[in-house]
């Protein structure tokens, strides 16, 4: 009797999950990375006298700032935006699995996300796309919103706070009003 090898089918699966986060890497521009423990940490200290209503996370990734701050703000609506396919599903069910209740996740392009009603914008994404956000929260956050920026300026806008994280890079964390 002759047993099955698994090998084949786990390098199979890596594979496919190399290749998704690639592909989704190439057409969002923008690679799935995670936001870091002390980064979350800042960010949350940074708005932890706000009380905003609607929260948004752009490029949301596998979702871990964005269950924290609906955890920090369970009063909030929260909503996770990504757009590449793999981290998407991730984050989409890790909240089915484990909430928080007030997180929704969607499948979409941040720069055409209608952001009107946001009291807070977070977000972790590269310069090349931070520079089309500029414009994009210019023209549609409502005065006094407040926008969260791990490790990446946001051309134009002057930070209300900053602060930079004790790790290899001495990353920034931006805090902006609009």
């Amino acid at each position: 009797m002759e047993i099955l090898s698994l090998e084949p089918i786990v390098l199979g699966l890596v594979l496919a999950v190399i290749a998704l986060v690639l592909g989704g890497t190439v057409w969002s521009r923008v690679p799935p990375m995670p936001t870091s423990t002390k980064a979350r940490r800042a960010m949350l200290d940074l708005v932890a006298d706000a009380r905003p209503g609607v929260i948004y996370e752009l490029g949301a990734g596998w979702g871990g700032l964005a269950a924290a701050l609906a955890r920090r703000f369970p009063d909030a609506r929260v909503v996770a935006i990504e757009l590449s396919p793999l981290p998407w599903a991730v984050c989409r069910l890790r909240v089915l699995l484990f909430g928080p209740a007030n997180l929704r996740v969607r499948w979409g392009n941040a720069l055409k996300a209608d952001l009107r009603d946001a009291d807070l914008v977070a977000c972790f994404l590269c310069p090349e796309v931070m520079a089309p956000l500029d414009s994009k929260l210019a023209d549609s956050l409502k005065p006094g919103t407040l926008v969260l920026s791990n490790a990446f300026a946001l051309p134009g806008w002057q930070p209300v706070d900053q602060v930079r994280l004790n790790d290899l890079h001495r990353s920034p964390i931006y805090l902006y009003r609009r």
